[in-house]
């Protein structure tokens, strides 16, 4: 008889964790990293533009220094991965092929998922998908997975932090990742 397998709580696997909030849209993927406070920063709903796509609170001091990027997800090589996801509109399915890893991402509900990368590519190869038909535009809901070294995280994260944290943007919103260019039939 074999001895029962251990599994780890979510308190122990996610000791020490990147934790961030990823916000699902028609058509992208909103990620939101706590800055050097380690804070996230409040965010409404009534304060979603087209400047501040997850609604982040300018007038919140713990949001001045928090990150925001658009279809792109960094995390750390060897450290757990905390990601709670939710949607702005429809349902969608946040999809890392690479690490297993799938959950849906609902209106209104907070849904944690975790996770710890074990191969290192910083290079962006690596796909997130959505894999919920979610519209017309679900072809292009895509982004990528970077994941870096500690060295290269602590890097990337002091150089994506907002470069004035007093001003009320404190991080301008990265462009949208363009459409797919569309193909002609030759036949017509």
């Amino acid at each position: 008889m074999r001895p029962a397998r251990q599994q780890a709580s979510p308190q122990e696997s996610t000791q020490n964790a990147l934790e961030v909030h990823l916000i699902g849209e028609q058509f992208a993927w909103n990620i939101q990293y706590p800055g050097k406070d380690n804070v996230f920063g409040k965010r409404n709903v009534k304060l979603v533009t087209s400047t501040n796509p997850i609604g982040l609170d300018p007038d919140d001091p713990a949001g001045k220094d928090d990150i925001v990027t658009l279809n792109q997800l960094h995390v750390e090589l060897n450290r757990p991965v905390l990601v709670r996801i939710s949607s702005k509109d429809v349902i969608h399915s946040f999809f890392l092929p690479v690490m297993r890893v799938k959950q849906d991402a609902i209106p209104g509900m907070d849904v944690p998922i975790h996770f710890t990368p074990v191969k290192a590519d910083a290079t962006g190869d690596w796909e997130i998908a959505c894999a919920q038909l979610c519209g017309l535009g679900h072809y292009r809901m895509r982004g990528q997975l970077f994941v870096h070294p500690h060295d290269d995280f602590v890097s990337w994260a002091a150089k994506s932090a907002p470069e004035n944290p007093a001003t009320p943007a404190a991080n301008p919103v990265p462009e949208a990742t363009p459409a797919q260019p569309t193909t002609t039939n030759p036949a017509s």
